[in-house]
Parts: structure tokens; C-alpha cells; sequence
């Protein structure tokens, strides 16, 4: 990439700070959250029990303590959701468990 397009989005970059820059980086850090939670189930359970440790963090905001209870939340709808789809897809095909 040329020199003078890296820094014009440098220059982007750093106007992109402020509210709405840690608005996207939170978002994204919490949808990074959801994933995690819905792939390890040792983070998941290490989140419920001890999110300080599950986020390596020596304390929570209270803005921080809802959105893990927001993920958490989230993962169980989605989790109840998979297990409604996997239940129609077996009984589809024919599959009785």
C-alpha cells in the first residue's frame, strides 16, 4: 500500500476516537464475548462463575457486570434456539433419538 494512503487512514483512525469509536470497540469486544461464550464451555462456565477471571480483569464496571449478563443471556437464547433446530432437523430426516 502506498505511503500516502496508509496515512490518510491514520488520519481517519484517529478522528474515529471519541464515543463512537469505544461505542465500536465495545460492540465488537462483546460480539467477540458471544462467540467465545458459544464456543468454549469452559469460558462460558468460567464467566457465570467468575467473569474477573473469564475476562482477566481485576474488577467491573456495572456497565461492564450487565453486558456479561447480557452475553450470558444471549447465549443461552441462542444455545435454546440450536437445540430447537437440531430437534426438527433429526425428526426430518427421520432420526429418532
Amino acid at each position: 500500500m502506498p505511503i500516502h494512503l496508509k496515512q490518510r487512514r491514520e488520519k481517519v483512525d484517529t478522528k474515529a476516537k471519541g464515543p463512537k469509536g469505544r461505542k465500536r470497540a465495545a460492540k465488537k469486544a462483546n460480539r467477540a464475548m458471544v462467540m467465545r461464550a458459544l464456543t468454549e464451555p469452559k469460558f462460558r462456565k468460567q464467566l457465570e462463575s467468575n467473569p474477573l477471571k473469564a475476562l482477566n480483569k481485576k474488577r467491573l464496571t456495572e456497565v461492564q457486570k450487565k453486558e456479561v449478563e447480557l452475553v450470558l443471556a444471549a447465549v443461552k437464547g441462542i444455545g435454546s434456539q440450536m437445540n430447537v433446530i437440531a430437534d426438527k432437523l433429526l425428526c426430518a430426516c427421520g432420526v429418532i433419538v
